[in-house]
């Protein structure tokens, strides 16, 4: 599928272009949001980052004002439609960075992966509660389990509403698109070379009980770059609990 490329202001990839007058930024932080969830939750990063970085959430396709959009289901189909918008994205900016949550981190990795090599070189990737690519699952995959078995993982992330488990109306809306963004997530194989030169800072939730802690240092072995570890108080919804301590993890991770 051919991609369009978006002009200035709202797109379908990027709903929440940063308020304010236009103009040149400093950094041009691209923010992806976890399975199941939108670009909405990026919104209040907006107010706190701005005026030195514009926070840019990414919509991808399957979510909020994409609902109606068929969602990805591998990594490679994904990167196939929104690596072109990306870089018309990052080459209006002084700089650019990543900061992904679970899925989002595996995305963001990936697209910083992909533009690095074609010479766009990210200032950083901030990566949030998903253990690195490298690493095994730790689990079985989810993603074509029977309904009862998917909905039971789906509650060891904590933070799904109860009500999702009773209503079968709620359960096939949120179904297809929660085993979409399993899908990439379990299916991801990405090559052990090159390595990102990027900093990269690794952000794992010390109560998260989907994800040894200790596991995300394994994300300084895909970057020769500078490499921070950064545990958090918080489940693996952390990042929609602590926004503030996160903006200034950002602000420090970009200078």
């Amino acid at each position: 599928m051919s991609a369009t490329i978006p002009a200035e202001g709202p797109s379908a990839w990027f709903p929440f272009p940063p308020p304010g007058p236009g103009g040149r930024a400093r950094v041009r932080l691209l923010c992806f949001p976890c399975a199941g969830q939108g670009a909405s939750g990026y919104r209040a990063w907006q107010r706190l980052l701005a005026p030195g970085i514009e926070a840019f959430p990414v919509q991808l396709p399957g979510r909020e004002s994409r609902a109606m959009e068929q969602p990805h289901t591998t990594m490679d189909g994904l990167m196939d439609e929104l690596l072109p918008q990306l870089r018309h994205q990052v080459r209006g900016v002084d700089g650019y960075a990543f900061f992904g949550h679970s899925l989002g981190a595996l995305v963001a990795y990936e697209a910083a992966r992909r533009l690095e090599a074609e010479g766009l070189q990210p200032l950083a990737l901030m990566v949030a509660a998903q253990r690195p690519p490298q690493l095994p699952l730790g689990r079985e995959p989810a993603h074509d389990l029977p309904r009862a078995a998917f909905m039971t993982t789906l509650g060891l992330y904590g933070q799904v509403p109860a009500e999702l488990f009773d209503d079968s109306t709620a359960v096939e809306l949120a179904e297809a698109g929660l085993r979409a963004d399993f899908s990439i997530v379990e299916t991801y194989r990405p090559p052990p070379e090159p390595l990102l030169s990027c900093p990269v800072t690794a952000l794992p939730g010390l109560a998260d009980s989907t994800l040894p802690p200790g596991s995300m240092r394994a994300w300084g072995d895909l970057t020769t770059g500078p490499f921070t570890f950064r545990p958090v108080p918080g489940g693996h919804f952390f990042v929609d609990e602590r926004t503030e301590e996160l903006v200034g993890v950002v602000r420090a991770a970009l200078g």
